[in-house]
């Protein structure tokens, strides 16, 4: 019940600045096309609401030395609203269950809500006013700082690496192109983060994240994507300390399955595969699996 609460606290200031309901959101926009949450045609007025459950997890470190392994659910919660047509505005609260376990097999677990972030999209171009083509955007938000410190049952804060979040405020921008052609669309984006220094004098090192997708739709009711998502990461730095571990590069493969079981409501199944890891320390990506729900009001 806790997550329901939390979803429509995120929802409810957008729901009063929607006003009236609209008919659904493809007939609004012209475009049948299924969309994931961040990737859809904008008309004023428009409103979505997602959440998208992920499980995940990393090894790092030689497993007799110094290994540590590192699991996490994680569900986000997210609101976007356009008030005109060339502007998004969105927000995505995370609420994460992590645990760590050393060489030592010390283990610690926490769970909260993580760092929220916010951003607007403004569509620099498109080339029609309805069912655009082609679509140019400019992303700007940050990271804010909304996940608490962490602590055991005898009060002792959990390692940074149990923390949900850097509890910093991490800026970002970001560019993305998107073309609706026929049964096909297609996603190029790549969205920088400049992290500040945040709990414990810890501040993640500046990253790159990159997208290019194509997606085949030939029915109303589902469609296939395929991605390759890219990560490129800086140092991090802890307390004046510079620190490699977990900077470097990473590529993932990324099919998904859309679906739309109901009117203006799309759900997103897919995976996440790491084809290439060049992350230093000795950093072993999990595969991601991921579910989303989608709904426009």
């Amino acid at each position: 019940m806790w997550t329901l609460r939390l979803a429509a606290s995120l929802a409810l200031p957008l729901v009063l600045l929607a006003g009236e309901a609209r008919a659904c959101a493809t007939c609004a926009c012209g475009d049948p096309t299924l969309t994931s949450m961040g990737t859809e045609q904008p008309f004023a007025g428009r409103l979505r609401l997602a959440t998208q459950v992920r499980a995940w997890g990393l090894d790092s470190g030689q497993v007799t030395v110094d290994g540590l392994a590192l699991r996490e659910l994680r569900m986000d919660v997210s609101a976007a609203y356009a008030p005109l047509p060339w502007l998004f505005l969105s927000a995505t609260l995370p609420v994460q269950a992590r645990t760590v376990r050393d060489v030592s097999l010390a283990r610690e677990a926490g769970w909260g809500i993580g760092d929220m972030e916010v951003a607007a999209k403004v569509f620099l171009f498109r080339d029609r006013q309805f069912s655009a083509n082609h679509l140019f955007g400019l992303l700007v938000g940050t990271r804010l700082p909304t996940s608490s410190t962490l602590r055991d049952t005898q009060g002792r804060v959990l390692s940074l690496d149990a923390q949900l979040g850097t509890g910093s405020w991490d800026p970002l921008l970001g560019l993305s192109y998107t073309a609706f052609l026929g049964d096909w669309s297609f996603l190029a984006s790549a969205t920088g983060y400049l992290p500040t220094r945040g709990r414990e004098g810890f501040r993640a090192g500046p990253a790159l994240r990159s997208t290019l997708a194509a997606q085949f739709q030939p029915a109303t009711r589902w469609a296939l994507r395929m991605a390759v998502d890219g990560l490129v990461e800086g140092e991090s730095n802890h307390a004046g300390v510079r620190d490699e571990v977990g900077s470097g590069s990473l590529v993932y493969l990324s099919p998904d399955v859309l679906l739309s079981p109901a009117l203006d409501v799309v759900v997103q199944l897919g995976v996440r595969l790491p084809v290439l890891n060049r992350m230093r320390g000795d950093v072993r990506q999990m595969p991601i699996l991921q579910v989303a729900l989608a709904y426009d009001l």
